[in-house]
């Protein structure tokens, strides 16, 4: 377990999702010759995050990045970048492709989806580069043809805070942004 993958976890339940973590996919071995990595592992996908109001799957990779450089534009808009292997879910299509597919007939011979469910992607950061990367992110994410969503640093910390204000709640991260907020 990942503890930034539990915080958004929590940023996500609080948003009305259904959460799992640490998604294995099963992808056969053509799936593996067509993404030109014959001997890769189950692929697995940080979390995945239904939302039953939207009908909306979300395909979530995290990166808390906390105490580096961040996450930065080039990264996950470039296959060629030395850092683009960390977000192939963006940036290589026949692996999203293969990986959406296998997960959505997995999901429906389960029952956990219908056929209308529409699958999209998302990246969850704990710290970006700089402004202009998040900028330029967040709009390589919303072109139309894409669709993906962003939930920035700036974000998940907003829906700490507003956490903190809850009830009591027996979570670490309740009580810890609680005691963060105290005087």
């Amino acid at each position: 377990m990942n503890a930034f993958e539990d915080i958004v976890r929590l940023y996500l339940e609080e948003e009305g999702y259904w959460v799992r973590q640490s998604v294995k996919v099963n992808i056969s071995k053509q799936d593996k010759r067509d993404i030109g990595t014959f001997s890769m592992p189950r692929p697995e996908i940080d979390l995945v995050a239904l939302n039953v109001r939207e009908n909306e799957l979300l395909l979530i990779e995290v990166k808390s990045f906390l105490d580096s450089y961040g996450v930065y534009f080039e990264a996950i808009s470039d296959e060629k970048d030395v850092f683009s292997k960390r977000y192939r879910l963006f940036t290589v299509s026949i692996f999203r492709e293969v990986v959406t597919k296998r997960l959505r007939e997995e999901y429906l011979k389960q029952g956990l989806i219908n056929e209308n469910t529409k699958i999209n992607y998302a990246l969850a950061a704990g710290n970006i580069h700089s402004s202009a990367d998040e900028l330029n992110i967040r709009e390589y994410f919303s072109k139309p043809e894409r669709g993906w969503k962003l939930f920035s640093p700036k974000d998940i910390k907003d829906k700490i805070r507003k956490m903190s204000e809850k009830g009591w709640e027996d979570n670490l991260v309740t009580i810890t942004a609680k005691l963060i907020q105290w005087d």
